[in-house]
C-alpha cells in the first residue's frame, strides 16, 4: 500500500519535472517568440515550390540570414505563391535584390536564395515584396527547352541524312570519287616515266648548283661585288651632291638674269617696231600728197578745212 510520504514525494518529483520542462521550453521558444525581425513576401507565378517547406532557410549570397515562415496561395490570383519570410532584424534588403529558389544538395529540398542589391538602391521597407528572380526550375526548363530544340534539330539531320534521296546523292558522289581516282591511277601509270626524268633533272641541276655555289667564280663574283660596295661607301658623295646643288643653283640664277635681260629686250624691240611703223605711215602719206600736188614742195601744204581767221575778225 502507497503511503503518504511516498505520495508526498511523487507528486514533488511530477512537480519538478513540470517544472523543468516548462523551464527548458521558455528558455528555447522565449526568444525566438520575443525576437523582433523583419517580415518580407514573395510572389511567384506559375512557379512550383515544391521541395520548400515552412521553417526552411533563408540565405543572402549563402549566409542564413532567416527562415520561411508562411506557404500560400494567393486569394486573388491562383497561379501565384505568396511566400512569408522572417529575416533577421536589419537585413540590408535593396529594391534590386532578387529571390529565387534553389536547391539544398541532392535531398530534392530548396531554400531561398537571396541575390544582388547595390549599395546605391534603396532599402527595401519591411512588409514589401521581394522582386522574384528566376528559379532553378525555370533555370533547368529553359536548358531542357533548348536541349530539345538541338536535339530535335539533329535527329531531322539524321532523318534527311537517311532518306533515299540522300542515300542516292552519296552513292553517287562516291562512285564519282571512285572514278577519279582510277583516272588519276591511270594518269599516273602513263606518265611515269616522265614523272622519273623530271626528277632525275631536278636532281641534275641541283647538282650543278651545290657545285657552283663551291666554285671559285662564285667566290670571286661576290669579292667583286663587296669591293664595289666598299668603294661606294668610302666614296665622297656628300660632297659631290653638294657640289651639284651649288651647280644647279647657278644655274637657275643664270637663267633668271636672262629672263629678265629678254622681257627688256623684247619691250624695247616692241617700241621700236612701232616708231618704224608710224614713220612708214608717214611716209606714205608725204609721197600721196607730192603725188597729187607736186607744188606742194615750193608753196607749201595747207591743211584741207582750215578755220577762216579773217573772217573771224570782220565779225
Amino acid at each position: 500500500m502507497v503511503t503518504k510520504s511516498q505520495k508526498v514525494r511523487l507528486g514533488i518529483f511530477l512537480i519538478a519535472s513540470l517544472a523543468a520542462l516548462i523551464a527548458v521550453v521558455v528558455i528555447i521558444v522565449a526568444p525566438r517568440l520575443l525576437e523582433v525581425r523583419d517580415t518580407y513576401y514573395i510572389g511567384f507565378t506559375d512557379v512550383s515550390v515544391t521541395g520548400l517547406q515552412e521553417g526552411g532557410s533563408v540565405k543572402y549570397h549563402g549566409i542564413t540570414v532567416g527562415y520561411v515562415e508562411k506557404i500560400s496561395l494567393d486569394p486573388k490570383d491562383l497561379r501565384r505563391v505568396i511566400i512569408e519570410l522572417s529575416l533577421d532584424r536589419g537585413t540590408p534588403i535593396k529594391e534590386d535584390t532578387r529571390a529565387e529558389i534553389a536547391f539544398l544538395g541532392i535531398t530534392g529540398l530548396k531554400f531561398i536564395e537571396l541575390k544582388g542589391g547595390s549599395n546605391e538602391a534603396k532599402s527595401l521597407k519591411p512588409g514589401s515584396f521581394i522582386t522574384p528572380g528566376k528559379s532553378v526550375t525555370e533555370a533547368v526548363s529553359d536548358k531542357a527547352e533548348v536541349l530539345a530544340e538541338k536535339t530535335e534539330i539533329i535527329l531531322n539531320n539524321l532523318a534527311t541524312l537517311t532518306a533515299p534521296e540522300s542515300w542516292g546523292k552519296i552513292l553517287n558522289l562516291a562512285e564519282n570519287a571512285s572514278e577519279t581516282i582510277r583516272e588519276l591511277q591511270v594518269l599516273l601509270d602513263r606518265n611515269s616515266q616522265s614523272f622519273t626524268n623530271t626528277l632525275a633533272n631536278a636532281e641534275d641541276i641541283s647538282s650543278e648548283l651545290q657545285a657552283l655555289a663551291k666554285s671559285d667564280s662564285l667566290r670571286r663574283i661576290v669579292s667583286n661585288l663587296m669591293e664595289i660596295t666598299e668603294a661606294l661607301k668610302e666614296a665622297e658623295l656628300v660632297s659631290l651632291i653638294q657640289e651639284m646643288n651649288e651647280a644647279l643653283d647657278h644655274t637657275n640664277s643664270v637663267l633668271r638674269d636672262m629672263e629678265v635681260v629678254f622681257s627688256k629686250s623684247r619691250d624695247d624691240l616692241y617700241y621700236s617696231i612701232e616708231s618704224m611703223r608710224e614713220s612708214a605711215d608717214y611716209l606714205n602719206q608725204f609721197s600721196r600728197i607730192i603725188t597729187e600736188d607736186p607744188s606742194v614742195l615750193i608753196r607749201g601744204a595747207k591743211p584741207k578745212h582750215a578755220p577762216d581767221f579773217d573772217l573771224e575778225k570782220k565779225r
